[in-house]
């Protein structure tokens, strides 16, 4: 019976504790939610490309890793070769701070890098296409299996002589001309042997391709040394012989 004859005050003191007990339980599943949603929070990566390397190739950023990749079907200038500057800033540009994704082409290249079409933007833009379509770059027709777009897009950058079609002598022709060589013997039958002598591809349509040509030896046709048909509007054909 000592209960009732607590003073009014301890038993008001009793309810404000018994209140504010009452209203931390209450507050615990709130709590708790938001303690989980820092958690999360702090588990995410933002996805993106970190750093630029070179022209085409990036360091990026996935949740676990950190990966180095190469833009797929898309080869650019050398640090010392016309041109390398104006590709890194395209890389740079259009890559860092950027909204894109990555579609696996290769899992590693003979670089150890992981090959990679780049699509940029709301548009979904292919990189690749974009730098060939500008001339910052030129198509690399072996590893697309000459990709229909990218074809098309390096023709039209050859017509217009954009970018790296420019200075075309100073490296791209010294990388193509090396991989079809011309044996002696077969350069001197029928011909003088202090002469030059280049063998033309001749396509089924009759169009004259030169060696240097992308489309030389691609397709139905012959060599010939002295071709007859219609010369090649990119290349020039047997016109540019003389």
């Amino acid at each position: 019976m000592q209960l009732f004859n607590l003073p009014l005050v301890t038993l008001g003191l009793c309810n404000y504790f018994l209140l504010l007990i009452f209203l931390f339980v209450g507050a615990l599943p709130t709590f708790g939610e938001a303690v989980k949603q820092v958690e999360s929070n702090s588990s995410q990566q933002i996805k993106s490309i970190i750093r630029v390397i070179k022209p085409g190739i990036f360091d990026y950023q996935s949740n676990e890793y950190l990966i180095r990749m190469r833009t797929w079907g898309v080869g650019f200038p050398a640090r010392d070769q016309p041109g390398f500057n104006e590709a890194m800033n395209f890389t740079e540009t259009k890559l860092l701070n950027a909204s894109v994704r990555i579609k696996v082409k290769s899992a590693f290249d003979a670089q150890n890098l992981k090959v990679v079409d780049v699509l940029i933007g709301e548009d979904q833009i292919s990189f690749s296409q974009e730098a060939i379509t500008q001339g910052i770059g030129w198509h690399l027709e072996k590893e697309t299996n000459r990709h229909g777009v990218f074809i098309i897009s390096q023709i039209k950058a050859k017509r217009k002589n954009l970018g790296v079609w420019k200075h075309e002598n100073a490296y791209n022709q010294q990388e193509i001309q090396p991989s079809i060589p011309v044996p002696m013997l077969r350069s001197m039958i029928g011909q003088n042997p202090f002469s030059a002598s280049i063998q033309y591809w001749v396509t089924t349509f009759g169009k004259v391709h030169r060696p240097e040509c992308t489309f030389y030896e691609r397709g139905r046709g012959e060599l010939s040394r002295r071709p007859t048909g219609k010369d090649c509007r990119i290349c020039g054909g047997a016109r540019n012989s003389k």
